[in-house]
């Protein structure tokens, strides 16, 4: 892929340089950050990755300088439901001065040629946030949908209040 005016970007299976590189452009503020962290330090995960520079064009030379610009990171996991086969995208990471400009699009073709038509998988999935309104519309123009819903409630303070408790209390009761 080439940027009007920039050098070109291209995406491929990443390399261990690229590993490395990986690990300072994910965020360890967020707890899928710190889990994505987790799998490339422990050497897992499947690893897309998108540089623009020199090298990573079509007859680049080799240790021309290059740029990570953008990262997919996958797992291989089992459906809890279905018990088939599915890739998980832990993390879709793209520069901010890259986005809107294909690349995220170009790291998904190889992660879900990778899972759907090479590995023969019947789904990808992945999470994210119900207010990244640009997440879910890439997402959706290319086809994934909604599949659930998880709503939670986090207790306030350290413990439960005296009503909390009672109504723990009175539950358990009723079980018994």
């Amino acid at each position: 892929m080439v940027v009007p005016g920039e050098r070109a970007i291209t995406v491929r299976a990443a390399t261990a340089e690229d590993r490395q590189a990986a690990v300072a452009f994910i965020s360890s503020a967020t707890a899928r950050g710190r889990a994505s962290l987790a799998l490339l330090r422990a050497g897992q995960g499947l690893l897309w990755t998108a540089v623009e520079g020199e090298g990573a064009g079509a007859g680049a030379q080799e240790g021309a300088e290059e740029k990570l610009v953008g990262l997919l990171l996958a797992t291989a996991q089992i459906d809890a439901e279905s018990e088939q086969a599915i890739g998980y995208i832990q993390e879709l990471l793209v520069h901010s001065a890259y986005r809107r400009l294909g690349v995220a699009m170009h790291l998904l073709d190889a992660a879900e040629h990778f899972f759907l038509a090479q590995q023969d998988f019947a789904q990808v999935a992945l999470v994210t946030s119900p207010d990244n309104e640009a997440a879910l519309s890439l997402y959706r123009s290319r086809g994934y949908a909604v599949a659930q819903v998880r709503l939670t409630k986090s207790r306030t303070g350290g413990t439960p209040s005296a009503e909390e408790g009672s109504a723990a209390e009175e539950s358990s009761r009723l079980r018994q």
